[in-house]
């Protein structure tokens, strides 16, 4: 019972699975019934378990340094979020948060590729990395949406933190290749992000996914 409860690098992604599905459960709660600005101290949130998680130095500073700078950058941003929105720094904030995602994506990724066997929770981290993804480019909809006004269709303009959810929706519907169409891109840079998000969901589902629990299979019947 320790041992399930205790998080390390043998269980950090049965964790941080259960955390990004309840971050996302929670931001649709914070949009349905509270109006404020409860999304940006979610963040917060987010950042810190996944940094616990993911970003486990084992004796490699530039990487500790890079997670730690990362860190603190993307939670000070959040706290102090109302100060950047007054000054015009919106893509600044959104485009942090995106490349601490991408980087902690990228770390989680070589944790799964390139240690050790396949294990449990390695095929977990397979699902938490395609979490990740879809909100990356959630936050990637997100920017689009605050720089271009025609960047979507079926999306208000409200503040950014308030359409966060809907990009998060519309990120994993996109992702998922489920498509119901009430969102949909309206330019040609949205689209192209929205046919590579496609393309890259259906191809990471069925290679590395698939691969990851056929190694699995392997090496048990070994």
């Amino acid at each position: 019972m320790g041992k399930l409860l205790s998080w390390s690098d043998k269980n950090n992604f049965y964790f941080l699975t259960i955390a990004l599905i309840g971050y996302i459960f929670l931001a649709a709660c914070l949009e349905q019934f509270w109006q404020g600005d409860g999304f940006k101290y979610l963040q917060v949130a987010m950042v810190i378990v996944l940094a616990a998680g993911v970003w486990q130095a084992k004796g490699k500073r530039l990487w500790f340094a890079a997670g730690i700078g990362f860190l603190l950058t993307t939670t000070v941003l959040a706290l102090f979020s109302f100060w950047f929105e007054a000054k015009g720094l919106v893509s600044l904030y959104l485009g942090i948060v995106l490349c601490y995602l991408l980087l902690t994506t990228w770390t989680a990724l070589k944790q799964v590729l390139f240690t050790g066997e396949i294990d449990g929770n390695k095929i977990v981290g397979a699902i938490c990395i395609f979490l990740l993804f879809g909100l990356a480019w959630a936050h990637l909809y997100t920017m689009l949406n605050v720089w271009f006004d025609d960047a979507f269709n079926g999306v208000p303009k409200e503040h950014w933190s308030s359409q966060m959810t809907d990009f998060i929706y519309f990120s994993f519907v996109t992702l998922t290749t489920l498509g119901y169409g009430e969102i949909s891109p309206n330019n040609p840079l949205t689209r192209f992000f929205s046919f590579a998000e496609a393309v890259f969901g259906v191809f990471y589902m069925a290679i590395l996914v698939a691969s990851l629990v056929g190694a699995r299979m392997s090496e048990r019947d070994s």
